[in-house]
């Protein structure tokens, strides 16, 4: 079931001294939901009611510019939302064309039109749509659509105060485009963090952090803080008697760092480390010198215990 917003009647816009209000009105009422379909819904029936308007609707042009097709469609008669239309460039090649030039379209007689009058037959008739304001809608600088403002009826001209209203809701959807955008990578990058801090910290190895430069423990994960015997804090925090055995001298674990940072590319050695009883545990360090923007460069330390009889 289609769910429509609960909209109070509104004061159709008449004037220029309506334009400020109305716009903060609907910017306020467009952006409520969350979602990216709840915000155009919200928009084409708030636009269609400020401006008593029949038809509002709104259009998403494919990638190849070929076919445009309607996302929402809001008729104020009916207080109803549709769906699913598709218009092609072959059958309406002047007004694909019209349309790829980025600027509105406004037809104060739709039949007459020409940008327009392709479409008398079969669908300006059949709607009893008399004249129309087409906005192109951008976002990052590419066509995405169009917004369509339809009036059914006889038609008439359309004011100054309308084609500003119908420049600035387009310009809303453009906003509403961006921002969903941003969120979904925003989202993507937040499951890819989740899933790199899940991998973190389940490996079965001990994984050391740290900064190339200073040395400096950054993270650990949880068999790093067994290995080392200390919790997260003291090992940001480590002390020079946190000893490693590696290549036969005895250096704490932020020399170690600084040294496994002037490697290049994966390194794999067999060393020892001391444990706090004094005795040496054999084990495997594998390093990585990671480049991260602005030429900070970091180290990733992997430490693995070896069965002393097969390491």
């Amino acid at each position: 079931r289609c769910w429509t917003p609960l909209l109070p009647p509104f004061r159709p816009l008449s004037s220029s001294i309506d334009l400020q209000g109305a716009f903060a009105q609907l910017s306020k009422r467009g952006f409520a939901g969350h979602h990216l379909d709840e915000t155009l819904r919200q928009l084409t029936a708030t636009t269609s009611r400020i401006l008593n308007i029949e038809r509002v609707s709104l259009w998403g042009l494919s990638a190849q510019g070929e076919n445009l097709e309607c996302i929402n469609l809001y008729e104020l008669s009916r207080d109803r939302h549709s769906s699913g239309v598709t218009l092609r460039a072959v059958r309406y090649p002047e007004y694909f064309r019209a349309l790829q030039k980025g600027e509105p379209i406004v037809a104060d007689d739709a039949m007459k039109h020409p940008s327009t009058q392709e479409f008398s037959r079969d669908y300006l008739l059949l709607n009893g749509i008399s004249a129309v304001i087409n906005s192109p809608i951008h976002a990052d600088g590419e066509l995405q659509g169009v917004l369509c403002i339809e009036r059914v009826g006889p038609h008439s001209a359309w004011t100054s105060v309308q084609r500003l209203f119908a420049h600035a809701v387009a310009s809303l959807v453009s906003q509403a485009l961006l921002q969903n955008q941003l969120l979904s990578v925003k989202e993507e990058l937040r499951g890819a963090n989740q899933l790199r801090r899940a991998l973190f910290e389940s490996a079965r190895d001990a994984i050391l952090i740290s900064d190339a430069h200073t040395g400096n423990i950054l993270e650990a994960n949880p068999q790093a803080e067994k290995l080392f015997g200390r919790p997260l804090q003291q090992l940001l925090g480590v002390q020079p008697n946190d000893v490693v055995h590696y290549h036969g001298e005895s250096m704490d674990i932020r020399d170690l760092c600084k040294r496994l940072a002037r490697t290049s590319g994966v390194e794999s050695v067999h060393s020892e480390m001391l444990a706090r009883d004094g005795k040496r545990i054999p084990i495997e360090i594998r390093s990585e010198v990671v480049q991260l923007e602005q030429g900070k460069k970091i180290v990733q330390g992997v430490f693995r215990l070896l069965d002393r009889d097969n390491g």
